[in-house]
C-alpha cells in the first residue's frame, strides 16, 4: 500500500509540474441601474425597477506563458428577481495561436446589434417587446469557440459549435437528448481609422427525430458597418433569419425569411453628454402574397448623462405594428440611473 501511495504521490507530483498555474485573481464588477418605464397604448401602469448585474472574474497565467480566464454572471430571473448563473465562460490564451473558449450560455458572437449607436440602450432591447425575429446566437447553446488572434488590419474571427443548451450546465452533464446542434461564424474588420465591418452567420443542424420532415431548416446572419469620424458615429446594418419550419411552400402564412434594417446615429456633445437617433424595421418575407403582412417599425431618440460614477439617461421609443400585428402601436419612455463598479 505505502508503494502504491508513493507512487501516485510522485505521478500527481509530476502532472502538478508540467501543468503548473499561478495562483489567479478574483475581481467581482458589474451595474446597478433603476429605471422608470412608461408605455403608452396598452393597459399598463408606469413601472419603476432595478437591475443589478455582478460579474465575477478570474485570470492567471500558466508556465507555459498561456493566460486563462474565468468569468460567471448573476443576473436576476425575470420572474421572481433571484439570481441565476446562467452565464459562464473559461478562455484559455495560446498567445498568437489565438484563444479558445467554452461557454454556457454566453460568448454571443452575433452582429445584429452592431449597428446601434444609442446613447442607452439598444432601440429593441427593452421591456417592451418589439416582437421583431432576430437570427439567433450562441447565447441559445453551449458552445465550444475558437477566434482568431488580431489579423491584418484589426481583423478577428471566430467560429463557434455547440448544442442547445441547458441553463447552468455543471460539468460532466450530458445535453438533452435530440436537441439541434448550431454551427455559427463571425468576422469583424477595420481597414480604415474609424470604419468597423462587422458580419456572422449561422447554421441549425436538425436533430433528425423520424418523425417530421422539415420543409426548412434555420440559418441566419447579420452584417454592419459603422464609422466614427470626430464626435459622431453612424452605423448601418442588417439581418435574416430563416425559421425552421414543416409547412408546405405553397402555404401562404410560411414565412420564408425574416429581414431586418437598422440605423443609428449617435453624437458626444461634450465629455458628459451623449445624444443618438436609432431606427430600425422588420419585415416578414413570405413564400407566397396571398395574405397581408405587416412591417414592424421603431424609432428611438435618447439622451445620456455622465456624472462620473452614475449615468443618467432617457430614451423616447415608439413602437408600430408590433409583432407584425397591424395597429399595435406603443409608445415607450424610460429614465434610467446606472452605477458601474
Amino acid at each position: 500500500m505505502k508503494t502504491i501511495m508513493k507512487t501516485l504521490f510522485v505521478a500527481v507530483s509530476s502532472l502538478s509540474l508540467m501543468f503548473s498555474v499561478n495562483a489567479g485573481e478574483l475581481s467581482v464588477n458589474g451595474t446597478a441601474k433603476a429605471t422608470y418605464s412608461i408605455v403608452n397604448g396598452s393597459q399598463q401602469e408606469p413601472g419603476v425597477g432595478i437591475t443589478n448585474e455582478l460579474n465575477f472574474t478570474a485570470s492567471g497565467e500558466m508556465d507555459n506563458g498561456y493566460a486563462w480566464n474565468y468569468s460567471m454572471e448573476l443576473d436576476p430571473d425575470s420572474t421572481d428577481g433571484s439570481s441565476l448563473n446562467d452565464d459562464t465562460q473559461i478562455g484559455l490564451t495560446l498567445n498568437e495561436m489565438g484563444t479558445i473558449k467554452v461557454c454556457v450560455s454566453e460568448c454571443s458572437n452575433n452582429k445584429k446589434y452592431a449597428w446601434d449607436q444609442s446613447a442607452y440602450t439598444v432601440v429593441t432591447d427593452t421591456g417592451l417587446s418589439s416582437g421583431i425575429v432576430y437570427p439567433a446566437s450562441e447565447l441559445t447553446h453551449n458552445t465550444i469557440q475558437y477566434h482568431t488572434p488580431e489579423l491584418p488590419f484589426g481583423t478577428t474571427a471566430t467560429v463557434a459549435w455547440g448544442n442547445t443548451h441547458k441553463v447552468a450546465s455543471s460539468g460532466n452533464q450530458v445535453g438533452d437528448a435530440g436537441t439541434n446542434s448550431i454551427t455559427a461564424y463571425s468576422l469583424v474588420t477595420k481597414p480604415v481609422d474609424g470604419l468597423t465591418v462587422s458580419g456572422s452567420a449561422y447554421s441549425i443542424a436538425d436533430f433528425d427525430d423520424g418523425i417530421v420532415t422539415e420543409q426548412q431548416t434555420e440559418d441566419g446572419g447579420a452584417w454592419a458597418v459603422t464609422y466614427a469620424m470626430g464626435n459622431v458615429t453612424a452605423g448601418y446594418g442588417k439581418s435574416y433569419k430563416s425559421p425552421e419550419t414543416t409547412d408546405t411552400i405553397a402555404t401562404g402564412t410560411a414565412v420564408e425569411y425574416h429581414e431586418n434594417t437598422g440605423m443609428s446615429i449617435a453624437m458626444a456633445i461634450n465629455d458628459d453628454v451623449s445624444i443618438s437617433y436609432s431606427a430600425e424595421e422588420s419585415s416578414a418575407k413570405q413564400r407566397t402574397s396571398t395574405n397581408v403582412v405587416y412591417d414592424v417599425s421603431v424609432d428611438s431618440l435618447q439622451v445620456a448623462y455622465s456624472m462620473g460614477g452614475a449615468t443618467l439617461s432617457l430614451a423616447r421609443s415608439e413602437f408600430d405594428n408590433i409583432a407584425y400585428a397591424n395597429g399595435d402601436d406603443r409608445t415607450e419612455t424610460i429614465i434610467a440611473m446606472s452605477f458601474a463598479f
